[in-house]
């Protein structure tokens, strides 16, 4: 009977005490993943590196940096993107029995594709987003959003994405995550295993 408390408090606290968000929160994390275009083109693994932080009670600063090893028919290529955005959340959808928390962002970022395998041209370009994050407990969430991303040199050179997050913090500063990214025009599949440490 005894055991049995035990192991009921510990799932208890892992679920249900441990209040923390993907948004309107400080964590820092890394994570691996593989990379998938869907006409066998190339295929690869990924290195995603994260920073997330408050500029203010109701706006993220994102930071984030994307590398990829691609391999072609013919040879293996390198790319990498760095990202650096704001996040506008809604809070008043957020409370202490549930919570929705839309938001929308935009960003700048660069681009680094010598082989353009993912844009045709590489360089300075912006980003523009929208989504939310939903949580199932206080420690599990989904985070979805949709991103619109281009080149400032020519607009034409533009991709959209759908990210998918799901996040489990397994206590006040380490948690876990299994992401899925898809961009459309590129015809790609990107599936991350992440670690995250909130210092906060």
């Amino acid at each position: 009977m005894k055991s049995a408390v035990f192991i009921f408090g510990t799932l208890f606290s892992v679920f249900f005490l441990s209040g923390k968000s993907r948004i309107g929160d400080y964590y820092v994390g890394f994570g691996y993943g593989l990379v998938d275009e869907s006409d066998n083109v190339f295929e690869g693994d990924s290195l995603n590196l994260f920073v997330n932080s408050l500029a203010s009670d109701v706006v993220d600063l994102d930071f984030q940096y994307r590398h990829s090893g691609l391999d072609t028919n013919v040879s293996r290529e390198t790319v990498w993107k760095l990202d650096l955005g704001l996040r506008y959340h809604f809070d008043k959808f957020h409370d202490a029995e549930g919570m929705f928390r839309p938001f929308l962002g935009v960003g700048v970022q660069y681009l680094r594709d010598s082989a353009s395998l993912i844009l045709e041209e590489d360089g300075v370009g912006w980003s523009v987003e929208a989504g939310a994050e939903i949580s199932f407990t206080q420690s599990v969430s989904f985070l979805t959003y949709a991103e619109l991303y281009g080149l400032w040199e020519d607009f034409q050179y533009n991709d959209f994405e759908i990210n998918t997050d799901l996040t489990w913090w397994i206590d006040e500063e380490h948690g876990l995550s299994i992401a899925y990214l898809h961009a459309v025009d590129a015809k790609t599949d990107h599936v991350f295993f992440k670690y995250l440490y909130s210092w906060r």
